[in-house]
């Protein structure tokens, strides 16, 4: 089902953006279509959904940066071990914060990163942390 919404003002919304309801609309979707008038064409195809969030909510991100952020996890995911996978995102999420840029999607993979630890009860093995973080 696509359906023309109008978002809130001051409302922030890209392609690619979960949306749980909007109005008399109570099932979720990602919105598809920005359009010059203010509203947006949000589809709740299960597999549109998918295409952007495959891992986690990722609203909030640039279509480049879900891109990426999906492809970093579809590789951390394709590892079968939970602690392996968790060490994997990190040398990952190590690799792009010394890149100083991609703050967004570092925040992102954090996130995800948080409930594979959540999930497996295991931390990292190895990472790098801020020394003045250190308590």
């Amino acid at each position: 089902m696509v359906a023309p919404i109008v978002p809130n003002k001051g409302t922030h919304v890209q392609i690619g953006d979960y949306v749980t309801r909007a109005g008399i609309y109570t099932k979720p979707g990602v919105v598809t279509e920005k359009k010059e008038d203010g509203t947006v064409i949000i589809d709740t195809n299960p597999e549109q959904i998918k295409k952007y969030h495959r891992h986690s909510n990722t609203s909030g991100l640039t279509l480049e940066e879900k891109e990426r952020f999906n492809g970093i996890m579809d590789e951390v995911m394709a590892v079968g071990v939970p602690v392996d996978r968790i060490q994997n995102l990190q040398l990952k999420i190590d690799a792009l914060k010394a890149t100083g840029q991609n703050k967004k999607i570092v925040q992102s993979l954090n996130n995800e990163q948080a409930q594979l630890i959540r999930l497996a009860k295991e931390l990292p093995k190895v990472f790098a942390y801020d020394v003045e973080k250190l308590g």
